[in-house]
């Protein structure tokens, strides 16, 4: 892996390069022959992971609590 840009979070890397193919054209994991089915793969698992659920779960109950106590400010004088 190779990160996409140098100064951001070492934990979350933006690229990876796998090998679909062999040598002689075959595929290394017959459920993933083409590149777009690796992609749907992903895009299926990623919001099933526990860090993903743990923060969602977390998240709507903070946003809720937050929105009662909201008052719009006036402006300020210089």
């Amino acid at each position: 892996m190779y990160p996409r840009e140098w100064n951001r979070d070492v934990q979350y890397r933006g690229r990876v390069r796998i090998q679909l193919k062999q040598d002689d054209g075959n595929p290394c994991l017959p459920q993933f022959p083409t590149r777009k089915s690796v992609m749907l793969y992903a895009a299926e698992t990623i919001p099933k992971l526990k860090t993903r659920t743990q923060k969602m779960g977390g998240s709507d109950q903070s946003l809720q609590q937050g929105e009662g106590g909201k008052k719009g400010k006036g402006k300020k004088k210089k």
